[in-house]
């Protein structure tokens, strides 16, 4: 789907996003290195608070929080923390690019994506192309439940073959979130 249908899917998701003040899930990553020849699973919960708080939580082996905020990309691990700031160029991209893709407005990604559609019987896929070669995700794939807000799976294409997989579960729409969890 592209063109006016996919202008009309993209707007019912932002419609039905409108009214989401916070979205748990819990998911499974699976994260394909092929410089490695290897695979990492990982189980982990994400928290979407609107309008641009994202925290994404990875249990064993990985054992590392990120926080996605307005002053930038945090981590924070057991024995580690760092923040990188918002300022740069890259880093402010792909931090609009992840609260677009899970919990924002998804038009915002034609910037630096090609977008394109599926909707089926109980789900839509929404998938974008990177228009830079460069890009660091040079594709992803969301599917999103039908009504356009609870995520089902996604998949970036990172480098010239790595991949991540996620499986979303549990996923809980305006539940309460404690505020202290949404900082490192």
């Amino acid at each position: 789907m592209d063109g006016a249908k996919l202008d009309a899917l993209l707007a019912d998701v932002a419609k039905a996003r409108k009214g989401v003040t916070s979205l748990r899930a819990g998911f499974r990553q699976e994260r394909k290195l092929t410089l490695l020849a290897t695979s990492v699973v990982s189980n982990g919960e994400l928290i979407f608070v609107a309008p641009d708080r994202l925290r994404w939580d990875l249990a064993a082996p990985d054992d590392i929080v990120y926080f996605v905020g307005p002053e930038g990309l945090s981590y924070k691990t057991k024995s580690s923390s760092a923040t990188v700031p918002a300022q740069g160029a890259s880093v402010a991209r792909a931090l609009a690019d992840v609260r677009a893709l899970l919990g924002g407005d998804l038009a915002a990604l034609r910037d630096r994506y090609v977008l394109s559609a599926t909707r089926g019987a109980s789900d839509v896929e929404i998938g974008g192309a990177a228009k830079d070669p460069k890009a660091s995700v040079r594709a992803f794939t969301l599917v999103l439940e039908r009504g356009l807000v609870n995520p089902v799976r996604a998949k970036l294409l990172e480098g010239k073959s790595d991949s991540v997989e996620l499986q979303f579960n549990n996923v809980v729409v305006n539940g309460p979130v404690d505020p202290a969890k949404m900082r490192p």
